[in-house]
């Protein structure tokens, strides 16, 4: 088998606009992991959260949590690698974001909590089935008083009307520049994610690899987002659905049909079967 492992993004990649995953995808998967293959699923959502909802999927080996941050076993949750945001930085850029009135939702473990409950929060709670806890703008305060490590920061800049990707690129480029021990990059036009240098996709995917003696040529990474850039133009083959940004195709080597059109399996059936 030319691709021993296949690794995807989650949200509006693996996972359709409306938030279902096709019988025949999971039968494609299935047959491919029958001949060998390794499925991963690589997602910034929350590692408690994504373990509950793939559970039905009955998939097996690691999972990639946190955009990188976390490698775990998809079934037990045991942690394989794990590194979280430095705090110096974290407690720089939550007193920047603070000034600039943003919206903020940081991650620690199992739990989240944001500055203020607004339309997208509600969103992000429905979708995970976990609802955050709410502190208060100081919530640079509040994470310094409870000395808390954080798994991942978002912060949200469509209140400054902020809505592409064209728009918030220079400023992702604005905050790398004054944040280095920090990479910041973007899964939804709305908001900006920040994890520690060394947590990115493309660096969890090469340590899944690794772990498993599988070649980086023989590795196929798919998404739809900035933050899925690293993994999409570090694996052998890096292809973008129908539905990515802009940026995203640039660095991919196939774009194929969207989330919508059983991306996952038709790669999977052209690639791996």
């Amino acid at each position: 088998m030319k691709y021993r492992m296949f690794v995807t993004d989650y949200d509006d990649t693996f996972l359709r606009s409306d938030h279902t995953v096709l019988p025949e995808t999971l039968k494609t998967i299935r047959e491919y992991e029958k001949k060998g293959g390794k499925f991963v699923i690589a997602t910034g959502r929350m590692l408690s959260t994504i373990l509950k909802t793939v559970k039905p999927y009955g998939l097996k080996g690691e999972i990639i949590a946190f955009q990188g941050g976390v490698v775990a076993d998809v079934n037990s949750g045991e942690i394989y690698a794990k590194k979280y945001v430095d705090k110096t930085a974290a407690a720089a850029l939550l007193s920047d974001l603070q000034g600039r009135g943003c919206y903020i939702q940081v991650y620690n473990g199992g739990n989240y909590y944001v500055n203020r409950y607004t339309p997208r929060t509600e969103r992000y709670a429905l979708a995970n089935s976990l609802e955050p806890v709410v502190v208060g703008e100081d919530i640079a305060g509040f994470v310094a008083e409870r000395d808390l490590p954080l798994d991942k920061i978002v912060f949200g800049l469509d209140d400054y009307g902020l809505l592409t990707y064209a728009q918030i690129e220079p400023v992702i480029k604005e905050f790398q520049a004054k944040y280095g021990e920090l990479v910041f990059n973007s899964s939804n036009t709305l908001l900006i994610e920040a994890v520690s240098k060394g947590c990115t996709k493309g660096e969890a995917v090469a340590f899944v690899a690794a772990r498993n003696g599988i070649k980086r040529e023989e590795v196929i990474c798919i998404g739809d987002s900035l933050n899925d850039a690293s993994m999409v133009s570090w694996a052998g083959l890096g292809v973008a659905v129908d539905n990515a940004t802009h940026d995203l195709k640039e660095v991919a080597d196939v774009i194929t049909v969207s989330c919508d059109e059983d991306a996952v399996g038709k790669i999977i059936r052209e690639y791996c079967l």
